[in-house]
Parts: structure tokens; C-alpha cells; sequence
């Protein structure tokens, strides 16, 4: 692959390796590398990560850091970045030979073993959403059991791979193909039909590809031999089996723009449409539909508590509690699951269960009440998308409860209007709280920054006081106001927090 510079760029790629100043891409804010601390590449003006553009496509070595709990990724020796998800190609498993004796002779752990590959992609320490991990190709290393990267279930050792996925959860490694020959798998039986919710292009590095986001295999009524259907709100599509690939850890079909154009040569994006409005999937509707399908489980508006289902899919199934708000009360505010309604009425209407025309909510209501199994995969598909969210703001309330040490506290679960409408978490003697996570906390001159989860803009809900970022050892408080969100992750602030230890 030959890559062709303007002079323009070259002189900017001299200036960049020449300098150890940052210089902002977004809002040319400039400084000196070693005075970025932990994150030498994010501009502490506006909140950008420079680090991409710096390192994407860059020759990096990757190692599991044993104080963080995360990987550190170096460039030229020094470390650019921590992060929970990684992903190489054109990679190397080296493991330094000297490192390996010591720790079998001192018993003690030292760093050497490590991933050497090009930076594709990754999400920065700590990551919202780090991608599941498969169940094949595993990839893993033992110093006390093998002198290399071994494949977890055959024990064999692997050195090169095209393409390396690191996630920081169980297995931390593994290794996906770049082409596969066959789709994801629900069961033994190949699908040949998948709905997506959305649609991109990727042209990156000599690489162009069309790609379709939280892939799903359905049933296929009338399958085409040696074919691949791919339905989704951008469009549907029919594919030769053998030009699909899959990525398997962020759920995503892919096929080369070559392969693509070859069926498909005018296609062009939908713009700004919500094809699932047309037919009257919104919101209201979804309501109005589940208030329908389900009146004995339906609950009105209360003075407390917002209107919606109870007792029917609920959250404490899933989490082991007693509480009894629905996980279907968020189909309304899902794009996704509008999605998948719409793919399924277009399916209806094609095998002649329904006709154009017919009412949207009571087709809905139909649905939701009697195909158990398309309203199960809903339900899962929903709660995918929401329950480390709720996991962790239950466990961010207790550590803060736990901080506060008071017993006069009013929680506000699921359902109810301070928490759904107004944002407020618990009140606690007559001061309303947000809570969110707290996964650090640091001072930068007069400066705070503090890193934490899902994080907004609360200053236009009225209603809450204060927000406090805790952990188990930490709760930081601080006003609800004077603060800039840096991004879902990151809040600055120049006030004077409240910190309990």
C-alpha cells in the first residue's frame, strides 16, 4: 500500500515528532507533554483526546498494568495511555525470555509479556462500554505454565495474529480473524437473517468497508441458498455469504465497499429520517400500546410515581430484589427497540398477518401481549443496554450512604418522578443528591477533575442540589452548578468539594 503526503502534512508530522508540545486538534489550546499528567494527550480546555490522531495506525506494545487493573499502551517506550479495550493488527506475542526466568525463579511478578501490533482502535480507561468477550480464541500466558501466548482451550502457542481484541474483563485477551466465513452463531444452525439498527462507512488506513451496528439473527422464513439477509432501518440487503465478515466482540457485520458496490452500487445514506416514525413507532405510541397489552399491570400517574408497567419483566427479576418497575417502561426512549418494531411489522405486512393501514398501537399491543418470544428478545435486548448502568448506580448510592453514615435518607427508585424526571437519587435532610461513580479524583492547580460514568449537564434540573461521585473508599460532593462536563467520563470544576474517606 503506497500512502502519498502533502508537503503541508509532512512539515505537520515533523513539527509533532520534533516538539514535546500538545497542541490541541479542536481548540488549538497547546502544551508541554510532561505537564499532562496521567493524560498527557486530553486537553484539560475542552475535553478533547488528542491521543488518536497522535497513535491510530502507530506501532504500539501492550501490557496488562497490575497496579491499575487496566493495559497500559506504550509508543517508543512511554506509556500514551491506559485502557480497557485495545484492538491491533499485524500483531506480535513476545515474551522477554529474562522476565519469564525471574518470575519462575523470585517468584515474583515483573513485566514481560506483551501484544505488539498497530493501534486500530481502543476506549480509554475507564471505559463506559467495553465490548463482551467471546467464547472462542482465547488467547492467555502463564509464566509458571508456558514459555508463550498460548490459545486457552488447546494449550497451543500463538505468536502472530491479524487482528488482536484486549478486553479488560475476565479473559483480558483474545484473537479475532479479520474474515470469517461464517456469521455469529445463536445455535448450531447457521442464520441466514439479521436485522441491524444502524449503518456506517469506515475508510481508514487503506481500508474501506460498509458496516451494520448490533447485529441480530431472526428467523427466515424463506432463506436463499448460499445468501446472507441484513435488514435494517438504512436499508435491506442481500449478500453472498462468502463476502460477509463478522466482528464478533462489538457485534457488527462487515463487508468491503468492493464487495458492497458490486450489489448495491447507488446506494446512498438516509438522512436525519426515522423510518420508524413513518408507520407510527414513537414513543406515545409504544405507551399507549403496552398500557393495552398489559391494563392489570398498567399503573396511572401518581403524585409520586410517573405512569407505567408493573409486576411484568421487571428489574428485581434480573437483579434479585423486590422491585417491580418494568424494564419495558424503557422501550419508549430506545431507538433500537423502535427499530426492531418496525422490522417487524414490515415482516407482518410482507407474510400477510396485518395490512397498511391497520393501527399501529393495536398491532403493537398484539404484539407486546401475545408473540412471547419476540417481546422476550425486546426485554433482553433493553436490558442489555441498561443493566451494568443500573447495577452501578445501585452500588454508587450504597457507597455514598455508606460515606454519608445517616439514617434519614429518601431513595427514589424506578419509576418515581424525582428520579425519572427531575434526576435526584436520594435526599438526604431535605438536600437532593445525583449520584454517579467515582473512578478518580485529582486537583490541577486551582482546578478539580474528577472521573466518573454517564455523566451530564444536571444544571437545568432545578431539583438537585448536589451531585457526589463515590466509590468504596471515596465520595466527592460538589454543587449543582459551575462545572463543566468533559465528556461522559470526565467533569471539571473550580469549587471547593466536600470529600469523605
Amino acid at each position: 500500500m503506497k500512502i502519498v503526503l502533502k508537503e503541508s502534512q509532512i512539515k505537520l508530522l515533523l513539527e509533532k515528532i520534533n516538539s514535546d508540545k500538545v497542541i490541541c486538534d479542536n481548540c488549538g489550546w497547546d502544551w508541554e507533554l510532561s505537564d499532562g499528567g496521567d493524560d498527557p494527550y486530553l486537553c484539560h480546555n475542552c475535553g478533547y483526546d488528542n491521543a488518536e490522531d497522535e497513535f491510530i495506525g502507530k506501532k504500539v506494545m501492550v501490557y496488562y498494568n497490575l497496579n491499575k487493573h487496566t493495559f497500559s499502551v506504550t509508543h517508543k517506550n512511554k506509556v500514551i495511555l491506559h485502557a480497557d479495550y485495545v484492538k491491533l493488527y499485524d500483531v506480535e506475542f513476545r515474551v522477554r525470555k529474562g522476565g519469564k526466568e525471574r518470575v519462575r525463579q523470585e517468584k515474583s511478578k515483573n513485566v514481560h509479556a506483551f501484544v505488539i501490533g498497530n493501534l486500530i482502535d481502543y476506549c480509554q480507561y475507564p471505559c463506559e462500554n467495553i465490548p463482551q468477550e467471546p467464547t472462542d480464541k482465547i488467547v492467555t500466558y502463564n509464566p509458571y505454565k508456558y514459555d508463550s501466548f498460548v490459545y486457552k482451550n488447546t494449550k497451543e502457542p500463538v505468536y502472530t495474529a491479524k487482528e488482536v481484541d484486549m478486553i479488560n474483563l475476565k479473559n483480558k485477551l483474545f484473537v479475532i480473524n479479520e474474515v470469517k466465513s461464517t456469521i455469529l452463531k445463536e445455535s448450531e444452525k447457521k442464520s441466514t437473517k439479521y436485522t441491524y439498527t444502524t449503518m456506517g462507512f469506515y475508510d481508514k488506513w487503506g481500508r474501506k468497508r460498509y458496516y451494520f451496528n448490533k447485529v441480530l439473527s431472526v428467523p427466515d422464513e424463506s432463506p436463499i441458498p448460499n445468501k446472507i439477509k441484513v435488514f435494517g432501518s438504512d436499508g435491506d440487503f442481500v449478500f453472498d455469504e462468502k463476502v460477509i465478515k463478522i466482528d464478533s466482540i462489538n457485534n457488527k457485520i462487515y463487508i468491503e465497499k468492493q464487495d458492497f458496490d458490486l450489489s448495491y452500487p447507488k446506494f446512498k445514506f438516509k438522512e436525519n429520517e426515522r423510518l420508524s416514525e413513518k408507520i407510527g413507532v414513537t414513543s406515545a405510541n409504544i405507551r399507549k400500546a403496552l398500557e393495552l397489552a398489559f391494563p392489570n399491570e398498567w399503573t396511572d400517574e401518581s403524585s409520586e410515581f410517573t405512569s407505567g408497567l408493573r409486576g411484568v419483566y421487571t428489574i428485581g427479576e434480573r437483579l434479585g430484589t423486590d422491585e417491580d418497575w418494568s424494564i419495558m417502561n424503557y422501550f419508549d426512549t430506545k431507538p433500537e427497540i423502535h427499530s426492531l418494531i418496525y422490522l417487524k411489522y414490515f415482516d407482518d405486512l410482507k407474510e400477510g398477518l396485518i395490512s397498511e393501514g391497520d393501527d399501529i398501537v393495536v398491532w403493537m399491543s398484539n404484539l407486546f401481549e401475545n408473540d412471547d418470544e419476540f417481546t422476550k428478545l425486546l426485554v433482553n435486548r433493553q436490558w442489555s443496554s441498561i443493566e451494568n448502568g443500573l447495577k452501578l448506580e445501585r452500588q454508587s448510592i450504597n457507597n455514598f450512604i455508606n460515606k454519608l453514615g445517616v439514617a434519614n435518607i429518601k431513595y427514589y427508585s424506578h419509576g418515581s418522578k424525582m428520579d425519572r424526571w427531575q434526576g435526584v437519587d436520594v435526599t438526604v435532610d431535605g438536600i437532593n443528591y445525583q449520584i454517579k461513580p467515582l473512578t478518580f479524583f485529582k486537583q490541577e492547580g486551582d482546578e478539580y477533575i474528577v472521573g466518573t460514568y454517564g455523566m451530564s449537564d444536571y444544571t437545568s434540573k432545578k431539583k438537585v442540589d448536589k451531585i457526589a461521585f463515590a466509590n468504596i473508599s471515596k465520595c466527592v460532593i460538589i454543587d449543582n452548578k459551575n462545572y463543566k462536563v468533559m465528556s461522559k467520563n470526565k467533569v471539571s470544576f473550580k469549587q471547593d468539594p466536600i470529600i469523605l474517606e
